[in-house]
């Protein structure tokens, strides 16, 4: 959103209690890549759009990508022609993605492998230089209360002390957004990622589960534990990720038997139609929200920052209006609004 605001010219001040890089995307590495939805409606067209634009504007910071492309390997019996019709959709470029049989596919991850959708538009990103990119300069302190209006809003910390003013507020804090704004709805979800240093991975897989390389090893994850806040890392968690890599990668997950295992734990946001909100937060004029990204924070969170941004400065959303609706923090009540007028017409 900071990026985002600048291009148009706004000034942007980022708030965070413990700096740039807090929460997931602190972690040592990240994967850029698309939520398979095999209806190729407006989702998968949003999903779609979303990779592309971040793909563009990570590829144009240096040292930002560790590595191109992502295999889906196959996990059920369904999942291969889930591929196919994804694969064959007019939502991506020719050749963007590819199904692989499984000697195609174990010579990219370098141990057998069923069938697999190639995903060559996907990256592994570091998350540090994206940051350091596009929001330099963070303040260190916690929002506890938002007063005020639109062009006037005043930033309190938890001791009632001015700390900031602005004429609108994007609240882009995961879980956190509740806090300030009770009106939405999201869900807390813990997520833990583990990874290990002095082994190698050629190339970027999905199953179910993840796996990356990092400059130093690999990272794999992730736990996805709802109605969660706790952010320690947990051993135990540790332990489910690796079994949860010797479903996709068992060569790997061996060679990792025994290995000293490091453990990230974030929470993740998410609503309750498990699309992301960004946009005006309801019946609060001048406040804005950037949540409920899920698992795919570093994929669309570009593109949706650009809408936001341009939201709040009058200018021309890169979002299709089918798009905007789609993560409209009011579509709830919308939604709960029609219900009511129908079921008040007389039958």
């Amino acid at each position: 959103v900071a990026r985002a605001l600048a291009a148009l010219g706004l000034n942007a001040t980022v708030h965070d209690p413990f700096g740039r890089g807090a929460g997931a995307s602190g972690n040592p590495a990240a994967l850029v890549n698309l939520r398979l939805d095999a209806g190729l409606g407006p989702e998968a067209a949003l999903f779609a759009r979303g990779l592309a634009r971040a793909r563009a504007l990570y590829l144009d910071i240096p040292g930002a990508v560790l590595g191109a492309g992502a295999l889906q390997l196959q996990a059920a019996e369904r999942d291969l022609g889930r591929f196919r019709t994804i694969a064959g959709s007019d939502l991506f470029e020719p050749a963007a993605l590819e199904v692989l049989n499984p000697e195609a596919a174990e010579a990219l991850i370098g141990e057998p492998a069923p069938p697999a959708l190639a995903i060559r538009e996907a990256l592994t990103i570091r998350p540090d230089i994206v940051l350091g990119a596009w929001a330099q300069e963070v303040r260190i302190d916690a929002v506890a209360e938002i007063t005020g209006e639109a062009d006037d809003f005043r930033l309190l910390n938890a001791a009632g002390a001015e700390i900031g003013k602005a004429g609108a507020v994007v609240l882009a804090c995961a879980h956190g957004a509740v806090a300030l704004a009770p009106s939405l709805d999201l869900q807390p979800i813990r997520g833990q990622i583990t990874w290990a240093e002095g082994v190698t991975l050629s190339h970027a897989a999905g199953w179910g589960g993840y796996a990356i390389a990092t400059p130093q090893g690999v990272l794999f994850g992730s736990t996805y534990d709802r109605d969660r806040t706790d952010a320690a890392p947990l051993a135990e968690d540790d332990a489910r990720n690796l079994e949860n890599l010797a479903l996709g990668l068992p060569r790997l997950a061996r060679q990792l038997t025994g290995a000293k295992l490091h453990g990230r734990a974030a929470i993740r946001a998410a609503a309750a139609d498990r699309l992301p909100l960004a946009g005006a937060v309801p019946d609060q004029a001048g406040l804005f929200v950037l949540s409920g990204l899920g698992s795919r924070g570093f994929s669309l969170a570009p593109l949706l920052g650009e809408h936001v941004a341009a939201l709040i400065a009058g200018a021309p959303s890169p979002l299709a209006a089918s798009q905007a609706a789609l993560v409209d923090p009011a579509r709830f009540q919308e939604r709960a609004a029609r219900r009511m007028r129908l079921a008040s017409k007389p039958r």
